[in-house]
């Protein structure tokens, strides 16, 4: 008996921290992820940024992070309040999946892209340059969007509510489904940061080997506008590859779950265990979603430029707030008519 009532205060212990896990980690994300985007948001959108292509794609995955916070993230938060609305709507159940997983791998092909064009812009083939071109995320960019939206449209089809549960109608799915969360995860989209970050670097210290070496005709020949260009894409180069690396360490965890699921799927567990796994992809989940909401703090603390660039953006706000306010105070001033008393004729 006093066994029994132990491993029930166990699970109860466990069921307690998942729960606040639920409540408190995501609520920290979802308000600090945020902020985070919309000032994203706010510095990317300025013509410096927008003339850039590499930071398009940083602009498209900031934009699909706004909507995994705001959906994704939201709904797990009121999980942890007991509000789920997909243990009891069918379309809500295949809708959240299909959103959850669209765009969590369209956000993490946004920052790919952006690593292949920072690999093209440090390239000395004029060929490959050409992949920096404005253009070219104008039409990258919703080409991806919609590829990305098909290779998931399977999820509804094999996704309902089966014991108040929203989950995967057959075994043999779950286990397909779990092997290509793991191979897009773990290799798909690694792969290229990886390879392309490499090989960016490369480039990068032959440029400044040539640079080195020809410094006095570099000061002369080339203009400080260009210069400050090329400082700007390394910038941006560095911030993708700190987020890369960010990205890495947050999804191992969930890469390693997803293999210990597909691996023990068929295994019978006790209810403890059960628990312990329910704990741990709670943690996992948790902090795979961190890297939705940390890239404006990483920007931040990577990028001098950045941070001065968020500055002006907001001092430049409040001037103009400011100086609307005095426009509209004198238009009202000027508006008011003047009365003048003349004296009575005599």
């Amino acid at each position: 008996m006093s066994n029994l009532n132990a491993t029930i205060s166990f699970l109860n212990a466990l069921s307690l921290v998942q729960t606040n896990i639920s409540i408190y980690g995501y609520s920290v994300i979802l308000i600090v992820g945020n902020i985070g985007s919309v000032l994203n948001v706010f510095v990317l959108t300025r013509r410096q940024y927008l003339q850039n292509s590499c930071s398009c794609y940083i602009l498209a995955s900031t934009v699909t992070n706004l909507i995994i916070l705001n959906v994704v993230v939201l709904f797990r938060l009121l999980t942890g309040f007991d509000i789920d609305p997909s243990r009891t709507s069918a379309f809500f159940c295949k809708f959240r999946t299909y959103i959850v997983q669209m765009t969590t791998a369209l956000s993490r092909i946004y920052i790919v892209l952006a690593c292949i064009d920072r690999w093209a812009m440090t390239s000395t083939v004029v060929r490959r340059r050409s992949f920096t071109n404005r253009k070219v995320p104008k039409i990258l960019i919703p080409i991806v969007a919609i590829v990305c939206g098909l290779s998931f449209i399977h999820i509804p089809f094999y996704y309902d509510i089966i014991r108040s549960r929203c989950t995967t109608t057959s075994n043999s799915y779950l286990q397909f489904y779990n092997i290509f969360n793991t191979v897009l995860s773990g290799v798909t989209i690694p792969i290229p940061m990886i390879i392309f970050s490499i090989l960016t670097v490369r480039n990068v210290k032959r440029l400044q080997h040539r640079v080195d070496n020809n410094t006095l005709l570099t000061e002369r020949i080339i203009p400080n506008n260009i210069v400050n260009k090329r400082h700007h894409d390394y910038q941006l180069f560095y911030m993708i590859f700190i987020q890369q690396c960010v990205y890495i360490i947050t999804t191992l965890p969930f890469v390693s779950y997803l293999l210990y699921i597909t691996i023990t799927m068929y295994s019978v567990k006790s209810p403890v265990q059960t628990s312990i796994d329910n704990l741990y992809m709670t943690v996992v989940f948790t902090f795979v979603h961190v890297n939705f909401a940390a890239t404006f703090y990483i920007y931040v603390l990577i990028s001098h430029t950045f941070r001065k660039d968020l500055k002006r953006s907001l001092l430049r706000g409040r001037l103009i707030t400011w100086i609307s306010g005095n426009q509209q105070n004198r238009i009202t001033v000027a508006s008011v008519p003047l009365e003048i008393n003349l004296p009575p004729r005599t």
